[in-house]
């Protein structure tokens, strides 16, 4: 109800705004029509506008004095009617040179525009507005639609992958449509408490809309897989404080402005037409040993087992000697002896039964060579009071793994009308459907779902024997079922809408309403066979997520130019924002299994097993926002330069005295090359400017009620519903409020030899204070654990360089490379207590003062032990006790890992908290990463490549480690697994003397020998990748003319190769948060993609 209200006032208020313009409009018109006939239509200038080659050019922009404007036609010609007769026309056009053209009434003029080998002139998008390069002091960086084309991708983040210097863009998973990628901006900003801020994420802009950036929990569906890369005109990214901070508390990660293609006014109608195909490879698969290998170091492992006694005539503890002395004493030798009364292992003693000797690799039966299909169409033009772009998209990926994939539907409709020249108003309309199949079949609604964020592959890959038999056996139906025979629809809808109108009130004064809404909806119906239930009765399960904003914002802007050389821009807003969130679940189970439904009216309640047989719940939050905002910015000459910004945002989900939060910014640039003491560098510098900005901004948490304490619906009493606090950490606090980032920028631009070589140099520092996070409760007299606090704080600084270089500049030959690195220091400059702690998203993972964050968790070792003597020894209850492992009665031995015991208890192991062996070894956020990028252009063939890499990242190489050690299980097949690794490039401990990669092959039990968190599986990695290879060719502008319409073919390659010093499959794919690559991450794959373009 309360939303209504808000609803109906502002459209209450939008339309008296425009009846009010419109009858002040009328009202001046009509007071002296004949003034205002004269004044508008009493001159006329006309002209014609060409490039170089003296071809038309539509579209160009031409104004009178700022205000009276038109833009050419197809032919390149324009009328204006003025209302003096002599004076000066401005023409611009994206890529060329701006030019202020002297007129006088009657006399045509003929203007030849030339291509701008300078940026400093281009208008980008900022923040509530636009400005030129020129104008800019804030850091920010631009990627434009002809960098991220001819490469299909179900995700834009995939194409800004090293384009950007000081965004880190990591692909943690190639699932199609999913989750996994990780988007940071100058530095990892997050404790991970809550999923939807599990990574660093900026915030998203959408054609000036916030939008809802998040990776569905019900789905798996990445919310920007639902925008086409193909309708994206540029990318702008926010960096410092003087660029985001005017989004206040949303701003703390940085800004990213994505803007969509539009017509233009007096543009003919045109058609783009692109199709495109492309291979999936089958990703490269780890090292295996299989069959026999497998048996024989699995069999070797057993027999090598021994146990030990504590020995009373010497007071020592030995290990058993011999089958005799194991069976006198009952103590362990050889796992198959048993104290002689033997032990069976079917899978390894078996061998001569068919059913066990096998050498399977079940990578290949899961996953194959895919294909994906992108079909995109795009109508853009425009008359002279309206300009239109509508456009369908189609994109279809059969993923790399078997039964995963991802579809995409999607319109857009960008429509600009000019109904008056002052006034002028824009609807964009954006809907896409998508509808994805993922590889996390199976879970309950009420079960929590890790692979939303981060896919993974099916289980049975990694815990599979290869022993056992593949495809066509009773064992691979029954391993492989869960994944076949579950179904699952998992599908979104999402609608975007905005409507602004803007009227210009004088000259330069403009007033600017709009009206937005992000909705979002995702569903999954899921249905499990009866013979997958351990009951023997099907399950059919439906979930609905819904999510809703509503803004509206009202901004008045003015711009003038005082005597040619003070230049103003001012800017005051309003902003509402809703955000509504709607969940509905229910399951059922006992329905018929071929019909796949569950009849409601049936038992609702198993009295034998005391089991619900069917269940429903929803919920519903809402959270609201307001803010107030402004900006003055200011130049002389273009040469000193200020800003100055602001911005108070109060919002619902804090604590009642602590709503509100002020978010300041200011910032200065001087553009020295300008200066007259500077002449003597003309040849060599072309423009240089330095930029120092400062301010505030903040990041608001996702839950909207933790501030004001959570309850839970309870068990019934007495026959009614029952509510009750939710203990663990539903504590309210009257306190919680925003996160704080203030940051401090230091930027030097530089353009030399002719615009041939460009700089852009950064320094920042930022330190995030406040950071959310749950706390421990000293006591037990509260009766809560945990409570939400603002209790940790972050720095984070660094350096960024890009140099941008034309080395060929010819009118056939075009050859540009560019090349940006980021050093970023990162640390945990604040804890609650002063103490380190375990981190929230992974329990390998430890935060410590004074370190980066999510460091490396792992026992320290040290080689192996080469004689007994070296194992250390404590007195416990007067024995003496050789350093022993967590459980079971065995010592460290020689052949044995070698531990430092670091709490000094005479165990190796690790108790919950900080009581524990482990140490930190190294963070996994990298110290540097960056990118190259290569353009070549010649006679209309194009050669484009990209490479992206990343220096000094810290990985916990789980996976050969841990696969490689014999572990016992409930069922005594257990201990056959596969191995990732080729054995025959790995040695093991014998004897004295020996220089291993491992310690003896011995059964684990409690010593850790094979433990994959220890140090010496950590490793210090750096990779360079060739993210992108596109070559393409455009036909000539005479055949064009020829055939009627242009055309452009085009071959394209993803992740071609990669370079690294990592021992594991691929980097990349290893979680940002936790660096610790355990297999299981769904695998990139190299992508092969032929296309063509048509323009009509």
């Amino acid at each position: 109800m309360y939303m209504k209200k808000i609803i109906s006032r502002i459209l209450i208020a939008y339309a008296l705004a425009v009846l009010l313009c419109t009858l002040y409009l009328n009202q001046c018109i009509a007071q002296n029509p004949k003034q205002n006939k004269t004044s508008l239509s009493e001159y006329s200038v006309r002209g014609k506008v060409t490039d170089t080659h003296n071809v038309p050019m539509p579209g160009v922009t031409v104004r009178y004095n700022h205000i009276i404007g038109t833009a050419t036609d197809n032919d390149g010609n324009f009328t204006l009617r003025l209302p003096e007769e002599t004076g000066t026309l401005t023409f611009s056009f994206i890529g060329y040179k701006t030019l202020n053209i002297p007129f006088t009434a009657g006399v045509p003029l003929s203007v030849r525009m030339t291509e701008e080998i300078s940026s400093l002139d281009e208008v980008q998008v900022i923040a509530y507005g636009q400005q030129s390069k020129r104008d800019m002091v804030g850091a920010m960086s631009v990627v434009k639609s002809k960098d991220i084309q001819d490469i299909p991708s179900p995700s834009v983040a995939n194409l800004l992958q090293g384009k950007v210097a000081g965004m880190n863009v990591v692909n943690m998973t190639g699932s199609p449509g999913g989750g996994g990628t990780s988007i940071t901006i100058r530095g990892f900003n997050s404790l991970s408490v809550e999923a939807s801020r599990r990574f660093s994420d900026p915030l998203w802009v959408i054609d000036g809309v916030p939008m809802l950036s998040f990776t569905s929990p019900i789905t798996g569906t990445n919310a920007l897989a639902e925008i086409d890369p193909n309708d994206i005109e540029t990318i702008s990214v926010l960096k410092d404080a003087a660029s985001a901070a005017i989004y206040g508390s949303r701003a703390a990660n940085g800004v990213i402005l994505v803007t969509t293609k539009h017509g233009r006014y007096n543009q003919r109608p045109r058609m783009n037409l692109n199709f495109s195909h492309t291979i999936v490879c089958r990703p490269d698969f780890p090292d295996l040993t299989r069959g026999k290998a497998e048996r024989e170091f699995r069999t070797e492992a057993l027999r090598n087992y021994r146990e030990a006694i504590y020995d009373e005539e010497t007071g020592k503890y030995r290990y058993m000697e011999s089958y005799w002395d194991s069976y006198v004493n009952g103590t362990g030798y050889d796992y198959f002896w048993n104290n002689g009364e033997g032990r069976d292992v079917p899978i390894l003693t078996d061998y001569y039964n068919p059913f066990y000797n096998n050498s399977t690799d079940w990578f290949k039966y899961y996953f194959r060579t895919a294909h994906a299909t992108d079909a995109n169409l795009q109508i853009n033009g425009g008359a002279d009071r309206v300009a239109y772009n509508v456009g369908l998209g189609w994109y279809q990926e059969k993923g790399a793994l078997i039964k995963t994939g991802f579809k995409r539907f999607k319109v857009i409709s960008n429509l600009t009308m000019k109904p008056h020249d002052r006034i002028e108003a824009n609807l964009r309309l954006y809907m896409a459907y998508t509808n994805r199949d993922r590889s996390g079949k199976g879970n309950g609604i009420y079960s929590a779902d890790d692979e939303a964020y981060l896919e993974k592959i099916p289980s049975e890959i990694l815990t599979t024997s290869t022993l056992l038999p593949g495809p066509g056996s009773s064992i691979f139906d029954e391993q492989s079922q869960r994944y076949e025979k579950i179904e699952e629809k998992n599908d979104s809808y999402r609608l975007r809408g905005n409507f602004d109108l803007s009227y210009q009130l004088l000259p330069g004064l403009t007033l600017k309403g709009s009206l937005a809404i992000d909705f979002s909806q995702q569903n999954q119906n899921q249905f499990i066979p009866a013979e997958l239930n351990p009951y023997n009765e099907t399950y059919s399960a439906g979930l609905i997520g819904r999510n809703i904003t509503w803004i509206n914002e009202d901004i008045i802007t003015y711009k003038h130019t005082f005597g040619d050389s003070h230049n103003i821009d001012l800017m005051a807003g309003f902003s509402a924002q809703a955000d509504e969130k709607h969940d509905i679940r229910g399951f059922g189970q006992n329905g018929p299994d071929k019909m796949k439904v569950v009849n409601w009216a049936s038992n609702t309640f198993d009295q034998v097993r005391m089991q619900d047989l069917k269940d429903f719940m929803s919920d519903f939050t809402k959270s609201t926002m307001v803010g107030l905002f402004g900006r003055i910015n200011y130049n002389y000459m273009q040469k000193y330069l200020a800003s100055f910004t602001i911005r108070r945002d109060a919002s619902s989900r804090f604590g009642e005295n602590v709503r509100w939060g002020t978010f300041p910014s200011v910032a200065l640039g001087y553009a020295f090359s300008e200066e007259s003491y500077m002449d003597w560098s003309d040849k060599v510098i072309d423009y240089g400017k330095i930029r120092l900005s400062y301010g505030k901004s903040g990041r608001q948490f996702d839950q909207p009620y933790i501030a004001y304490g959570v309850w839970a619906s309870g068990d019934p009493y007495l026959g009614e519903p029952s509510v009750h606090p939710v203990f663990r950490d539903g504590l309210m606090n009257r306190e919680l409020t925003w996160e704080e980032t203030r940051q401090f920028d230091a930027g030097l631009d530089l353009d030399l030899f002719n615009y041939r070589l460009g700089i852009v140099l950064d320094y920042y520092h930022r330190y995030t204070d406040k950071l959310l996070y749950k706390v421990n409760l000293p006591g037990n007299y509260t009766g809560f654990e945990q409570q939400w606090r603002n209790a940790y704080g972050i720095v984070n600084q660094g350096i960024e360089f890009q140099i941008k270089t034309d080395l060929i500049r010819t009118e056939r030959l075009k050859w540009n490379i560019t090349f940006n690195i980021a050093k970023n220091w990162n640390m945990l400059k604040k804890s609650n207590d002063k103490r380190d702690f375990i981190s929230a998203a992974s329990y390998d993972n430890i935060n410590v003062v004074g370190r980066p964050l999510n460091c490396i968790y792992v026992f320290r070792d040290h080689g192996f032990y080469t004689d007994d003597s070296q194992v250390s020894y404590y007195y416990i209850d007067g024995k003496k006790v050789p350093l022993r492992g967590a459980y079971g009665n065995q010592f460290y031995q020689t052949g044995d890992r070698v531990y430092l015991d670091s709490d000094g208890n005479g165990r190796i192991n690790s108790d919950y908290g900080l009581n524990e062996d482990r140490v930190s070894a190294g963070s996994p956020l990298p110290k540097a990463q960056g990118g190259i990028i290569s353009s070549l252009n010649w006679k209309g063939f194009d050669v484009n490549v990209s490479f992206a890499f990343m220096l000094g990242r810290h990985i916990l190489n789980k996976t050969q480690s841990e696969s490689i050690g014999t572990f016992l299980g409930t069922d005594p097949n257990d201990v056959a697994k596969p191995i990732f690794a080729d054995l025959s490039e790995i040695s093991f401990w014998e004897k004295p003397g020996d220089i291993a990669d491992y310690p003896a092959n011995r059964l684990e039990n409690g010593l850790m020998n094979f433990a994959p968190n220890i140090a010496s599986n950590v490793e210090n990695v750096s990779f360079l990748k060739c993210k992108t290879l596109t070559i393409g060719y455009t036909i000539p502008e005479f055949l064009k003319k020829k055939i009627g319409f242009g055309a452009r073919i085009f071959v394209s390659a993803e992740n071609l190769f990669t370079l690294t010093n990592y021992s594991g499959r691929d980097p990349e794919t290893v979680d940002v948060v936790t660096g610790v690559d355990d297999l299981a991450n769904y695998p990139l794959s190299r992508r092969f993609t032929f296309g063509l373009t048509l323009n009509l």
